[in-house]
C-alpha cells in the first residue's frame, strides 16, 4: 500500500539533504508519494535532484558562524531563535500532515518536524555532542536537550553501524536515548563503481560545505594560495541557488556552484587530492568511493574536528587547522579505506520496506 512520507532535512549546509537523498530514491522507488518540507540551499538541492517531487518550502533560519576559531558563543546567541524556529516548523508540520494526509515523517536533525498524529523519525549522528574543552562542563546540560528533544519522536535513525569501525565514533555510541533505535548504515546519494577508473587531470578538488562566514574564508583561503602553484584547481561551492561566480579568479582555478552527482563522482575519481571540511556526509560519500582527503574542519565545529582527529588517529585522513592549512604542503593519507569498511553492509531497501508495513 502506497503511503505519504514527508522527509524534511536541516538547512545548515548540504549534508543533510544530501544524505536523505537514497532513502528519497527507495521509498520512492517503493510506490510511495514523498513530500520533501525544506528550505535555502537544502531546498534548491533536493529540487535540482528531485525535479519531479512535491516540495513544500518551510519556514526556517540561517545559522551565521562567527569569522574566529570558536562557534560556542556564537552557536548560544542563536538558541532563542532557534527555539521560536522549532516551534514554527511544528506549527507548519502539523498544518502540512492534515492538508496532505501525510502517514509519516522523516527529520533530519529539524527538531520541529515531528508530529503527535502520525509516526515521526529523528535522523541524527550526533547523540553526545561534543564541546570545547574549556566549556566542556557544558556538555551534560547541552545533551540533555538534545536527548530531550529527540525523546519526542518514535524513533531514531543513526547513519552508521552499531560496531567498530564505526564512522561516528563517540558522537553516536553508546546509544543510550530510550526510543527505538537503528543504526542503518552509512547514507550516500552515490552508488559507485569504484573499477572505474579515470584520468587523474585535476590536481585538487575542493569541496567546500557549511555555514558562512566560514564557507566563503575557506574558499578565499584557497584562491589566495592557487597562485604558489601550478596544478589544476576545482572548487565546488556548495551554492546551488546560486549562478554567479566568484570573479578574477587565478588562471588554474575553476569553479562550480553546484553540480550533478554524475559529474561529482567523475571529478572525484579525476582528482589527485581531494580537500573538503570534514561534514559527515561528505566523509560517507567518500568512503562511499574509497577516496581518502585532507580534512579543514570549521573553527570551532566540534563535531568536525572530533571526526578530523579520530579519522587521522586510525590512519585513514590527513587534517590541519584552517589557521594552519598551506595548499602546497597538502598530502593524503593513503590507506585503503575499502579494507576498513568492506564488510560493513546494510540493506537501507529492505529496512525501509520493513518500517514503512510498521505504521
Amino acid at each position: 500500500m502506497s503511503k505519504t512520507i514527508l522527509i524534511s532535512p536541516l538547512n545548515w549546509g548540504l549534508g543533510h539533504a544530501s544524505r536523505c537523498v537514497p532513502i528519497i530514491k527507495s521509498l520512492s522507488e517503493q510506490g510511495h508519494h514523498v513530500i520533501i518540507a525544506a528550505d535555502d540551499t537544502p531546498l534548491a538541492f533536493l529540487q535540482k535532484a528531485f525535479p519531479n517531487s512535491e516540495f513544500i518550502k518551510l519556514p526556517g533560519f540561517r545559522p551565521v558562524y562567527s569569522r574566529s576559531n570558536t562557534q560556542f558563543f556564537k552557536l548560544a546567541s542563536l538558541i532563542p531563535e532557534a527555539l521560536i524556529n522549532f516551534r514554527r516548523e511544528h506549527i507548519a508540520i502539523e498544518k502540512i500532515v492534515k492538508d496532505h494526509n501525510v502517514d509519516a515523517i522523516i527529520s533530519d536533525n529539524r527538531f520541529g518536524c515531528r508530529s503527535s498524529k502520525v509516526h515521526s523519525v529523528f535522523i541524527t549522528h550526533q547523540i553526545h555532542i561534543q564541546t570545547p574543552s574549556f566549556w566542556h562542563w557544558t556538555s551534560p546540560i547541552l545533551n540533555k536537550f538534545n536527548n530531550h528533544n529527540i525523546k519526542k519522536y518514535d524513533e531514531l535513525w543513526i547513519p552508521d553501524f552499531s560496531d567498530e569501525p564505526s564512522l561516528s565514533g563517540v558522537l553516536s555510541h553508546p546509544s543510550n536515548i530510550p526510543i527505538k533505535t537503528h543504526y542503518i548504515g552509512l547514507l550516500s546519494r552515490f552508488r559507485t563503481d569504484n573499477t572505474k577508473q579515470e584520468e587523474q587531470n585535476i590536481d585538487f578538488l575542493v569541496i567546500l560545505s557549511g555555514p558562512e562566514p566560514q564557507r566563503s574564508i575557506l574558499e578565499q583561503i584557497i584562491i589566495r594560495q592557487a597562485e604558489e602553484i601550478d596544478g589544476r584547481i576545482v572548487i565546488l561551492r556548495a551554492k546551488p541557488d546560486q549562478t554567479e561566480l566568484p570573479h578574477d579568479l587565478p588562471i588554474n582555478v575553476r569553479a562550480f556552484n553546484h553540480v550533478n552527482d554524475i559529474l561529482f563522482a567523475d571529478l572525484i575519481r579525476s582528482s589527485k587530492k581531494i580537500i573538503c571540511r570534514g561534514g559527515y556526509s561528505s566523509l560517507m560519500d567518500l568512503i562511499q568511493f574509497n577516496r581518502n582527503a585532507f580534512l579543514v574542519p570549521t573553527p570551532g565545529q566540534t563535531e568536525q574536528e572530533y571526526l578530523a582527529e579520530r579519522l587521522c588517529s586510525m590512519g585513514i585522513f590527513n587534517t590541519c587547522k584552517q589557521k594552519d592549512f598551506r595548499l602546497k604542503n597538502v598530502c593524503i593519507n593513503p590507506a585503503d579505506l575499502s579494507e576498513i569498511y568492506s564488510k560493513k553492509r546494510f540493506d537501507l531497501n529492505h529496512f525501509l520496506e520493513n518500517w514503512v508495513q510498521s505504521f
